[in-house]
């Protein structure tokens, strides 16, 4: 959230004071600040007007904080000292449910609830498989009422338990994903990358015509070497590669002072990324 565009991280910041996170939630568990993320994450993915895609409006910001506690809370729900939803695909469908139905932003509610639902799953340690337009016919009927209508013979399965339509949910998602691949992805947009770069070596970088020239001074015994890398630019929301961080370190001499680049890194699949693989259809929802 360190490079977000000035507009978007003050309203983050000052929505984040609104909803403090929960201690107690960790992951695989969605906290406060999780989503927070995820809904700024998007709009400035989508308002990203350096991509080469037509850039949106995006009314962002949280609407109600009891709304998105109410939401949150749905994965721990218990009675007695018994947790309600124990199963990963329950734990995901339930929070699922409440940020499609409760509507807590001021607009990408539907998006925002996809986002958090892929990010959770990956947490769990699963992954959509090809599929994906079921998780936006998902997001449709969960809006619009009409999982019941829409997936009759699931319900049927469970239209006797006390909550249907999260267990019908939680039905579908164990369906339609495969165990993750857990192959290595960065968790780093062009911005972020620049401005690591920049910070931890002093690395310049210049914008010029759809491509990234990174540019560095190199200090020997008696001369200074200039090095530099030109890159292909795709926008700054839009993710980096592993190869391109590689040839990127490797030809601006960085290779020994990081022999890991995830040094640079941290964990877990960045919500640029799920964007990005999933762009077309969060792109969709905005009309639906």
């Amino acid at each position: 959230m360190k490079y977000l565009p000035k507009e978007l991280k003050c309203a983050y910041e000052y929505d984040k004071l609104k909803v403090p996170v929960i201690d107690a939630l960790v992951a695989p568990y969605i906290n406060t600040d999780d989503v927070l993320k995820a809904h700024y994450i998007l709009a400035d993915y989508f308002t990203d007007e350096s991509s080469g895609m037509p850039a949106e409006k995006m009314l962002a910001g949280l609407r109600s904080p009891d709304l998105l506690y109410s939401a949150i809370c749905r994965q721990t729900v218990s009675f007695g000292n018994s947790q309600k939803y124990t199963n990963p695909f329950d734990i995901c469908a339930t929070l699922f449910f409440g940020l499609t139905k409760d509507h807590p932003f001021h607009d990408g509610n539907k998006r925002t609830a996809l986002l958090i639902l892929i990010k959770q799953l990956t947490e769990f340690g699963y992954y959509p498989n090809e599929t994906i337009t079921t998780f936006e016919k998902l997001v449709e009927s969960v809006a619009a009422s009409k999982v019941q209508d829409n997936y009759t013979k699931i319900y049927k399965k469970f239209k006797k338990d006390d909550e249907p339509i999260i267990r019908t949910i939680a039905f579908i998602l164990r369906r339609n994903t495969t165990k993750k691949n857990r192959t290595l992805h960065l968790d780093l947009n062009m911005k972020e990358f620049c401005k690591l770069l920049y910070e931890k070596s002093n690395v310049d970088y210049e914008l010029d015509n759809m491509k990234i020239k990174f540019k560095r001074s190199v200090k020997g015994i008696f001369t200074k070497k200039e090095l530099s890398y030109t890159v292909k630019f795709y926008g700054w929301t839009r993710p980096v590669e592993a190869g391109m961080v590689r040839d990127t370190f490797d030809n601006l001499g960085l290779t020994d002072e990081f022999p890991s680049f995830q040094t640079l890194l941290s964990g877990g699949k960045s919500f640029y990324h799920i964007i990005n693989q999933f762009e077309i259809p969060l792109r969709r929802l905005k009309d639906k």
